[in-house]
């Protein structure tokens, strides 16, 4: 099977708490999941994660990522977390982030994020396989 690029979140000023459409992944076993916060105005923290849905849409849980990837526009590297719900937990600052979910039980997907503050512009994709 080849990886597939889903655009969970075009590149967009946001100002509230929210969530991506749903996307279906029921082929898909593993995804890695890249956050890119390019804006960073009025907010006073910023958390992704990525949930999942055994039921078509209707109900959705949180995914636990086996890697995550968090750093910022001012690091070099990062830092690694291993078994982590957010993509980028309470982030005060641009920058990018990834995580990886080695198996991927769920028949789709969406990316939920919860915004202290009022202003941060950022994009998300996932590549699945």
């Amino acid at each position: 099977m080849s990886a597939q690029r889903i655009e969970l979140v075009a590149s967009a000023q946001q100002t509230a708490n929210g969530n991506s459409a749903a996307f279906a992944v029921n082929t898909a076993t593993m995804a890695m999941v890249g956050l890119d916060i390019t804006a960073y105005t009025g907010a006073t923290g910023f958390t992704a994660w990525l949930q999942g849905s055994d039921d078509g849409g209707t109900t959705w849980y949180d995914l636990v990522a086996d890697q995550v990837l968090d750093s910022t526009a001012v690091e070099i590297g990062g830092t690694v977390l291993t078994n982590e719900r957010d993509i980028c937990d309470d982030v005060a600052a641009a920058g990018k982030h990834s995580a990886i979910y080695k198996h991927l039980a769920a028949d789709q997907v969406r990316l939920a994020w919860d915004l202290d503050g009022t202003d941060i512009t950022f994009s998300c994709s996932a590549v699945v396989k």
